[in-house]
């Protein structure tokens, strides 16, 4: 029975340790000091992002910040904990109408550079192609910081919104996300008729920006669809080399009905032949 009680109250006093004291930071007139007085409060927080819908705004951002900390940059694979904790913000980020600490919680996400298995980015890209997403903005330019490369697949279909804000928002980020599957993503996306000419072209645009290279077949092959074409030869003339001189020709050879672009893969191909 002792160790029954024992128990009970250690499990209690554990719990109260997860409860940061934030009376202090309350009490404290300054704003900035309420600020500092609840950052390190909850600093020691179970999971900070918790409090990130506290009633106080200054409250609010300490506890997001907190969050923000304990996912940064994380090394190696993610906790549970580390994962629960950006669960928590991508949470609040969708429920809460103070859309100025939603984008904080947001960004605080984007910071831990880490899809968490697919679970965050997944997320996170729910919230990015939710039209009624108040921070839909903040939620694209994140979803290329999380190193989820199979995003790009979501954010070329953003590429071509009808919302030039999306749109604008979804090319930059295509054009920098990084991580696993990013190469294979742009590859099959360029080829996929089912993302749309515009999510397409898009893809395009971005594998010619980054210098990827890999994408060299893929945007040769595309030159067949006159609606690619043009983004198609651009992408080439940057990024062919004179390993890629059998796709070209054999591109070339199917390009009867489009003697300017025939030219261009002439002129293209004579000058990887000669180096």
């Amino acid at each position: 029975m002792r160790t029954v009680l024992a128990l009970c109250l250690m499990l209690g006093a554990s719990l109260r340790a997860a409860e940061p004291d934030l009376r202090p930071a309350l009490a404290a007139s300054d704003l900035n000091e309420r600020y500092r007085l609840a950052l390190a409060a909850l600093r020691t927080a179970e999971n900070p992002a918790r409090h990130a819908g506290h009633a106080d705004a200054r409250v609010a951002e300490a506890a997001i910040d907190a969050a923000r900390e304990r996912i940064a940059e994380i090394e190696g694979e993610p906790t549970r904990e580390a994962e629960r904790v950006a669960d928590e913000l991508l949470i609040f980020a969708e429920r809460t109408d103070k859309v100025a600490l939603a984008a904080r919680a947001v960004h605080a996400v984007a910071e831990s550079h880490n899809a968490f298995g697919g679970r965050i980015s997944g997320t996170m890209a729910r919230l990015a192609v939710d039209s009624t997403c108040a921070v839909r903005l903040d939620a694209i330019t994140a979803l290329s910081e999380l190193r989820d490369g199979s995003q790009a697949a979501t954010l070329a279909r953003l590429a071509g919104d009808a919302n030039d804000a999306v749109a604008e928002a979804a090319r930059e980020s295509l054009a920098n996300i990084q991580g696993k599957g990013v190469t294979d993503a742009f590859l099959r996306g360029i080829g996929d008729t089912s993302l749309g000419t515009q999510a397409r072209i898009a893809l395009l645009q971005a594998a010619t920006k980054r210098g990827l290279t890999a994408a060299t077949p893929a945007a040769a092959k595309a030159l067949a669809e006159p609606a690619l074409r043009n983004e198609a030869q651009k992408a080439l003339l940057k990024l062919a080399r004179k390993t890629h001189l059998a796709e070209l020709q054999a591109a070339r050879a199917a390009l009867v009905d489009a003697p300017s672009t025939q030219a261009a893969l002439d002129r293209l191909i004579d000058r990887l032949s000669k180096e």
